[in-house]
């Protein structure tokens, strides 16, 4: 059995636009956002989709809607089911702190040297690391490890596993560091050092194996 898990991150919104954290913090899309929506749906009007779900955050939901108002192959499938398990990994304290100032304090925190912006710690750290000092760093404890973020995520997963049927395709609209840690922990910590673009396709095949990483970040190809 396999099947096809089409990840698209997200449009633009205004913390993205200003470098600020965001997780769980709800931002709307800026006008860029809008379109990068439609042009995600656009280069994926000809796939069919047999299921579509976005994390339960509204910038997701409503890139969704925008890639499924596109799509001419999924029928009357123009709305997503929503599962909190796909959400952004939560930031805790740093959400909505300046990106470039989260990582300072991050790193101050946890003795790192050298490491003055999130790419830096991002190139100099696996993925789960970043997530357990950034968790370490916060006075309030509040910020996901890579426990907790993957408790929650596993259980996303096995969710599609049980509702998705040999050579079915899936949309999932969700945020650009839930992408980026799944593709370090089933393809390389290379390739994750790439931050995807704001409605970039990721495509993965699961199996029986496990999760294949297909495409990465991909914003031009037309499927």
């Amino acid at each position: 059995m396999s099947f096809n898990l089409y990840f698209v991150r997200h449009g633009q919104t205004i913390f993205n636009h200003y470098e600020r954290m965001q997780g769980w913090s709800n931002a709307p899309l800026t006008d860029k956002g809008i379109s990068d929506g439609y042009a995600a749906g656009d280069r994926l009007e000809n796939i069919r989709f047999d299921g579509a779900y976005s994390s339960d955050l509204q910038r997701a939901i409503q890139t969704a809607e925008f890639v499924l108002s596109r799509n001419k192959q999924s029928g009357d499938l123009k709305e997503p089911e929503q599962l909190q398990q796909f959400r952004e990994q939560f930031f805790g304290f740093f959400e909505g702190l300046p990106s470039k100032k989260s990582s300072q304090l991050v790193a101050e925190k946890n003795g790192f040297q050298n490491m003055d912006t999130y790419g830096d710690l991002m190139a100099n750290l696996s993925q789960d690391e970043v997530m357990d000092a950034m968790h370490a760093a916060d006075p309030t404890g509040d910020a996901e490890d890579a426990q907790m973020f993957w408790v929650r995520v596993e259980k996303g997963l096995e969710q599609l596993r049980r509702n998705t049927r040999d050579g079915q395709n899936v949309l999932i609209v969700s945020h650009g560091t839930l992408i980026r840690n799944l593709v370090a922990k089933y393809a390389s910590h290379e390739q994750a050092a790439e931050k995807p673009e704001n409605g970039s396709i990721t495509i993965f095949e699961v199996s029986d194996e496990g999760m294949k990483l297909k495409t990465y970040n991909d914003t031009t190809t037309k499927w």
